[in-house]
């Protein structure tokens, strides 16, 4: 199905937005609404709602508290769960373009080019440094066994193969992903083919084109917003396999106190990449003395879908920036099977939803959590969810992203 993109309104949006909710709730038996439907055009901002590479078309439904989208794209259409997801896919969908102009066979010819004269110069300096090329060369095999005994271990069904950390495939499309600022294990499949397309015909030479550079001003990287070390995950999301992140990170989450049992299960599941695992297990060691973290990792382990495990990515990001901007979490609770923190000033749930409305499942949540806290969203809330929750002594705090990461 498709529609005419309409105007986006600016300072009106929110405005709008309200009004358009007013009308499309209807009050269900108990006091409960129903999920609304929205005009794109009246809830995101232009580069979301179109752009040179996608366009969002018909109508938006919310489920589950999150806005469900349609992008349509030169590759087909894709339904999107979530705004923070649909950012992504739009920048995905971009650099899946600016990659496709990368030509394949010029890249493949300069690369073997290059590739070609590498035996000689090894041949040359064996004969006139053989001590100090053999030297470098027995490191360089210890490092391929140990490369293979990581792989061999990792459980990651999302990582690269032995062969293609090895030859330097692997590593091609890590620093092609870096420098498109993309996930280079994306679940995005147009751009998984074109990074698997150029990083193969690279890595024959060992060349990374710098092509993305111009794609992401500054060389930023991978999107990433955990406290202050963001430039050093993104650069080891660069350098390491996926299989070194899962060693590094089973080491990290059990110095947290996380079981076994539970570490496997989080490595093992297929709807986190590795980078949404690095990044989360990044997030939770910002939380300083924080108690029962397993609790997080065992619930992100239950993911469902790659939406569902994604959202749990974001939660563990703006955990750990209320930790940096607004207080400590002194420890997790499992409320319902939902991860909850326990603050000095009571009990606090991040959670990215982009329209909170008066639900059973709503009101559950804070019923079992306790008397009183504060649900920080992504998002908004409806006026009747808004005034139920202040009525329970529960506060909602919209639009967490701006208020946390920026």
């Amino acid at each position: 199905m498709t529609t005419r993109a309409l105007a986006y309104l600016g300072a009106s949006a929110a405005a709008t937005l309200s009004i358009l909710a007013v009308q499309a709730l209807q009050a269900e038996a108990g006091g409960y609404e129903t999920p609304p439907t929205f005009l794109a055009a009246k809830i995101l901002p232009p580069e979301l709602l179109q752009g040179p590479y996608h366009k969002i078309v018909g109508p938006v439904t919310v489920q589950g508290f999150l806005n469900h989208y349609q992008m349509q794209t030169k590759y087909g259409t894709f339904t999107v769960l979530g705004t923070d997801l649909l950012r992504m896919r739009v920048r995905e969908a971009a650099a899946t373009a600016h990659l496709e102009e990368i030509n394949g066979a010029e890249t493949l010819a300069t690369s073997a080019g290059k590739t070609a004269l590498k035996p000689l110069g090894t041949a040359k300096d064996l004969v006139t440094a053989p001590g100090k090329t053999l030297s470098d060369t027995v490191k360089g095999v210890g490092n391929i066994f140990n490369q293979v005994d990581a792989g061999v271990s990792a459980t990651d069904p999302n990582r690269e193969g032995t062969i293609a950390s090895l030859t330097g495939g692997s590593k091609a499309r890590r620093k092609l992903a870096y420098d498109f600022g993309v996930d280079p294990y994306t679940t995005f499949e147009p751009l998984g083919a074109e990074l698997k397309r150029v990083a193969s015909a690279s890595a024959i030479g060992e060349t990374a084109t710098n092509a993305g550079l111009a794609f992401v001003t500054g060389g930023a990287g991978i999107a990433i917003s955990v406290g202050g070390t963001s430039s050093d995950l993104r650069l080891a999301l660069r350098d390491k396999s996926a299989a070194d992140l899962e060693k590094a990170g089973h080491e990290e989450l059990a110095a947290m106190g996380v079981s076994e049992g539970t570490i496997a299960a989080f490595y093992a599941t297929q709807w986190l990449t590795p980078t949404d695992k690095a990044v989360i297990v990044e997030a939770m060691m910002h939380l300083g003395n924080a108690g029962q973290r397993e609790i997080f990792i065992a619930r992100t382990a239950q993911a469902k879908t790659y939406a569902e495990g994604f959202a749990y990515r974001r939660k563990a990001e703006l955990t750990a920036a209320y930790v940096k901007r607004v207080a400590p979490v002194r420890t997790f609770v499992n409320v319902g099977g939902t991860p909850l923190m326990q603050t000095a000033s009571g009990v606090v749930a991040i959670v990215p939803m982009d329209y909170v409305y008066w639900s059973p499942q709503l009101e559950g949540l804070i019923s079992n959590a306790g008397t009183h806290g504060e649900i920080w969203i992504t998002g908004t809330a409806s006026p009747l969810a808004a005034q139920n929750l202040a009525s329970r002594g529960w506060t909602i705090v919209p639009k967490a992203s701006a208020r946390l990461e920026h």
